[in-house]
């Protein structure tokens, strides 16, 4: 086993890097790996932790033309007219579809639009797809081992899933309309290659859940680490649970959750913490 300390357990961002960076290298490269946790951060057996960086590096080619994240700029305010014939065209590409059911559904929709996922806490001028879009044109090989390996963070928006991004205005020496909030690019891009992981799911006719979230008064995120070494499809079936079932799994040793707010306009998870 390698140990990634870049992918902490306590935090929502390295939860979601670390399923999607699984979800790339046994979906996307075809290659037997198996993540856990130990000393509160992911390790990974059947792969080193620099191929593992070659091999998602290799995969960002041509990513950002994927056509997940080019039928829109961004999921909110769709017609469930758009989003059908999106999927329609994607009706041969399985990864695009589970990415499609992860943005959003139009089994519920919202003054005529299509119910989108929880994950999106975009606002004001980010469009979540087109920038997605932009940040995989720049993603390098060193992005993906400071997200592994822990590394500096940059200027760049973690749209919302990274709480040391959080911004609390009163206390800052300039105003955070002048300076950027600090993100790891490669950090933020494993994340959002868990969409899949992370469907939305019509709960009522007029009620939508992402998996993963908890909606009880305070929304949140809640995730579970575990103490086995588990395959994409044995993660793949963890994270689909309910989540008042998680600290009952067998395995499963940890339930850690990060409630939803905001700062101005803008959604973001909070720092985390352990339930369980």
């Amino acid at each position: 086993m390698h140990d990634l300390i870049g992918l902490p357990a306590g935090s929502p961002i390295g939860f979601m890097a670390a399923l999607g960076m699984l979800r790339v290298l046994a979906s996307d490269r075809a290659i037997e790996v198996r993540i856990g946790w130990r000393n509160g951060h992911a390790v990974i057996d059947g792969i080193s932790p620099n191929v593992a960086i070659e091999e998602l590096t290799a995969n960002m080619i041509e990513r950002a033309n994927a056509p997940e994240f080019n039928w829109t700029d961004t999921p909110r305010k769709v017609t469930p007219g758009v989003y059908r014939d999106a999927c329609n065209q994607m009706i041969d590409d399985h990864r695009a579809l589970r990415f499609m059911a992860g943005w959003a559904t139009d089994a519920v929709l919202r003054d005529g639009f299509i119910s989108v996922t929880r994950l999106d806490m975009t606002s004001g001028q980010q469009q979540l797809l087109r920038d997605l879009r932009d940040l995989a044109k720049r993603i390098t090989q060193k992005h993906f081992h400071s997200a592994l390996l822990a590394g500096d963070y940059e200027d760049q928006s973690s749209f919302g899933l990274d709480p040391i991004a959080v911004r609390f205005h009163a206390y800052e020496y300039q105003a955070p309309t002048k300076s950027k909030a600090p993100g790891k690019p490669g950090l933020i891009w494993l994340a959002f290659e868990s969409i899949p992981l992370h469907p939305v799911n019509p709960i009522t006719t007029n009620r939508t859940q992402t998996t993963g979230w908890r909606y009880d008064g305070n929304a949140a995120y809640v995730w579970p680490i575990w103490d086995a070494m588990l395959t994409f499809e044995e993660v793949q079936l963890l994270r689909s649970l309910p989540i008042d079932r998680l600290a009952t799994r067998p395995g499963v040793t940890e339930v850690w959750s990060s409630r939803y707010g905001s700062s101005g306009k803008y959604g973001m998870l909070y720092p985390a913490k352990r339930e369980y």
